[in-house]
């Protein structure tokens, strides 16, 4: 009796969640839309209609040098949604984990890291994760990522609990030259294409 109790409970709760997931995937498609940088080698979910407006910047290295970066920045109010592209030199090596770190500790100073992990885009392409609160409820969801000597450094920093800012960092795809996922989705070699053939 306990387990058919137990049973029920689960199954009354999954479908109660069910609505409520199909309603934030419809939210989700009405609210956002894929921006691509070809040129940038980067993917990531906008809020719609939004177009990042974008800045040429020097970028300090860990070692002092300076390299060309660009952001691609949204500005919704005080919140900010940025895909940060930093390119290396071809002396540099394809990725390093070092350069990873150093554009991490600098993202850990803004605040209170309530989570951080060492975690790889894909295999050999080594990168970093974030969760760090701020004064005035603020929440800042941030990823480094590097491949193939470009670092890319996405930052969301909005009000905590932040749907969109959330999606925004959460949904960060690398591509190469033809728009191809570097990450193949599981279960499938063939790669998700974001049209930069």
């Amino acid at each position: 009796m306990g387990k058919f109790i137990s049973l029920s409970i689960v199954t009354l709760a999954a479908s109660a969640a069910l609505p409520l997931l199909q309603a934030n995937a419809q939210t989700v498609a009405e609210t956002s839309q894929m921006f691509t940088s070809c040129s940038h080698r980067f993917a990531v979910l906008v809020p719609v209609a939004a177009k990042p407006v974008e800045r040429n910047f020097n970028y300090t290295t860990r070692t002092g040098a300076s390299v060309p970066a660009r952001e691609h920045l949204i500005q919704r109010g005080v919140d900010r949604l940025s895909v940060t592209v930093v390119e290396f030199p071809a002396s540099d090596p394809r990725v390093d984990d070092a350069h990873v770190e150093h554009a991490a500790a600098a993202l850990r100073q803004k605040g209170e890291v309530r989570f951080q992990a060492a975690a790889p885009y894909d295999p050999g392409m080594p990168g970093r994760q974030l969760n760090i609160f701020a004064s005035g409820n603020r929440q800042i969801r941030a990823s480094v990522y590097m491949a193939d000597r470009r670092m890319f450094i996405t930052e969301a920093n909005a009000p905590v609990g932040d749907f969109p800012a959330m999606q925004f960092e959460q949904s960060i795809t690398l591509i190469d030259g033809m728009g191809n996922d570097l990450d193949a989705p599981n279960g499938t070699t063939e790669p998700r294409n974001f049209g930069c053939r």
